[in-house]
């Protein structure tokens, strides 16, 4: 069974520098999937569809106000890529990360980079000096 998505640009998102975000919509085996996002929201309907289990085919991807279709042969392929624009490389396609994984390793990175780290050889402070002996009262 063919997956028909039906995407369209959500005009009042849109703003001065930044893109619009997009809406998808598709009905597979009497449900109803969408998704939001500013570049690829048919492939986050992908990845719901295999997240729920459904069999594998091909995707079709209708975009308001242009003719014809994209057609993914795999859904499960789309599932595993999104578009990107960095401030190095223009518009790619390229291997989806989950968000919230992203996130965590950014700060972990983040973390391990905080405070003040202590030398490997031994105690900083007041322990590497010598004892102080008191002066005797005459």
């Amino acid at each position: 069974m063919t997956v028909v998505v039906h995407q369209r640009p959500l005009e009042e998102t849109r703003g001065a520098n930044t893109s619009c975000r997009w809406i998808a919509e598709a009905i597979v085996n009497g449900r109803t999937y969408t998704a939001t996002s500013r570049t690829a929201p048919a492939n986050e309907i992908a990845r719901q569809l295999v997240a729920d289990g459904v069999l594998d085919d091909t995707m079709h991807v209708y975009t308001e106000g242009l003719k014809g279709c994209m057609v993914w042969r795999s859904f499960y392929k789309a599932a595993g890529v999104t578009i990107e624009e960095t401030m190095t490389k223009p518009v790619h396609m390229t291997r989806w990360r989950d968000p919230a994984t992203e996130a965590a390793q950014i700060a972990a990175r983040k973390a391990s980079k905080q405070g003040v780290k202590t030398p490997a050889h031994g105690p900083v402070g007041p322990e590497l000096s010598s004892p102080q002996i008191a002066p005797l009262a005459t």
